[in-house]
């Protein structure tokens, strides 16, 4: 037999494992090299050509521009000087090292360039399993990572495989994303900033109107304005904070435009009424914007929760559901003691991990990745939850932002094709990665010696 029938043989009977659930996608690497004596590093190309076939199957979409590397693979070289092993990327040709230009000696060790590798040059793209998802949002999704070398990506399989076996993601997902700029006005006395107060209400209807006809582009409308006072070494400063509803899109680059236009109309006013103040400036500060706070106001709400009840965790998940809870208690006070507002653990690699793979604005997701996590015992049941309150909402590739085919293509085999379809996989990905990673812990197989 031929070396190319004979791949395609081991191809089809692997992917016909996958299919049947025998065969786990992170150790595709390992069956090719015992079972069919494929050897490395051959075998780490023949594993993510598996990995796409299968996907290409189960999702019916085709891989065009998430290709797989030449090399797909890295290898471990020593430099001896500085006594360093350095993994490289096998088409990297810069064979020194970086520390102290010496040139490294290659020790024929090998690797995956990430786990469960698929595709991708620059970025390293993972498949991370499939999820079930139904409240909100009833679907599967397929998910894929750009994550880095550690374990992740496996975490997030098995964390889905586990919550599908128990019926999936319980979603919530709010039907408007939103956006939000604010005006900051200092006045040099009450009087003028009252003054100055009446005078915006009575105004701001119109203002709205023309707010949101400058945001009909992404269907975009002005849902509250807050009032804020705030004193500070004599002066009196107001905050007139403007709220945007976008059903499908990030619409940022259209409220700020908006409140652009609140800004100027209303110092017109002001001045035509004789109210005096000594600034007026669009103030970032407060609206949030690109802040990890539990108040910022920017993205959409999302969130994902499992209920287990004690039996079935037990027998199904093989801990007991007490200790579960006491490990979450225990993990949740010390993220307090450091000062914490909130608890989060794997999300803050997980929604990056996500944004990296479908390639969609924002470029650093620092608000997105703002996460909470919950655990509470409802009658005979375990309920753990994730909380995602400012998911960012845009994936259509606008003037709010190009992406590129590769991204495109990660978000039809995704099977996102809707924002609200987003935060529900990204909080149903970061619910698998946590619930996986509090079992393991819990169950003391991970981090020992």
């Amino acid at each position: 037999m031929s070396n190319q029938k004979k791949e395609h043989r081991v191809i089809r009977e692997c992917i016909k494992e996958l299919r049947a659930g025998n065969l786990p996608p992170w150790k595709l690497e390992n069956e090719l090299l015992s079972k069919y004596g494929v050897n490395e590093p051959e075998n780490f190309r023949t594993a993510a050509i598996c990995r796409q076939r299968f996907i290409e199957e189960k999702t019916g979409e085709k891989f065009k521009y998430i290709t797989i590397s030449e090399k797909p693979f890295k290898i471990n070289y020593l430099c001896r000087k500085d006594k360093f092993i350095w993994a490289l990327d096998a088409r990297d040709s810069f064979l020194k090292c970086s520390l102290c230009g010496s040139k490294v000696e290659a020790l024929d060790q090998y690797g995956p360039l990430v786990e469960n590798y698929i595709g991708g040059s620059e970025n390293y793209y993972s498949y991370a399993g499939r999820i079930k998802v139904k409240g909100d949002i009833e679907k599967e999704f397929t998910n894929l990572l750009v994550y880095g070398t550690g374990l992740g990506p496996i975490g997030v399989t098995r964390g889905c495989f586990k919550i599908n076996k128990l019926g999936g993601a319980i979603v919530r997902v709010s039907e408007y994303g939103r956006a939000a700029r604010c005006n900051g006005y200092i006045f040099k006395s009450e009087k003028w900033r009252s003054q100055a107060i009446d005078l915006i209400k009575t105004i701001l209807p119109r203002i709205k109107v023309e707010m949101n006809k400058k945001m009909v582009e992404f269907s975009g409308k002005v849902s509250t304005v807050e009032f804020k006072r705030v004193e500070s070494q004599g002066d009196f400063i107001l905050y007139v904070d403007y709220t945007a509803d976008f059903k499908n899109f990030r619409g940022h680059g259209d409220i700020s435009k908006a409140v652009g236009y609140a800004k100027k109309e209303i110092e017109i006013q002001l001045r035509k009424a004789g109210i005096e103040y000594e600034l007026s400036v669009i103030a970032q500060g407060y609206d949030g914007d690109l802040k990890p706070s539990p108040q910022n106001k920017r993205g959409r709400y999302a969130s994902a929760e499992i209920r287990v009840s004690r039996t079935v965790f037990k027998r199904l998940l093989k801990v007991d559901p007490q200790k579960f809870i006491s490990f979450i208690k225990i993990d949740k006070i010390g993220a307090q003691e450091l000062g914490c507002q909130f608890y989060s653990g794997m999300g803050g690699e997980i929604i990056p991990a996500i944004y990296r793979a479908v390639q969609v604005n924002p470029r650093s997701p620092l608000v997105s990745s703002f996460q909470n996590i919950y655990i509470e015992t409802e009658n005979n049941d375990v309920v753990y939850r994730v909380e995602l309150p400012n998911i960012e909402v845009g994936i259509a590739s606008s003037r709010e932002g190009l992406i590129p085919p590769g991204g495109r293509e990660a978000l039809r085999i995704m099977g996102v094709n809707t924002a609200r379809e987003f935060a529900a996989a990204v909080a149903a990905q970061v619910l698998a990665g946590e619930f996986n990673l509090a079992l393991e812990i819990s169950r003391e197989k991970l981090y020992s010696s």
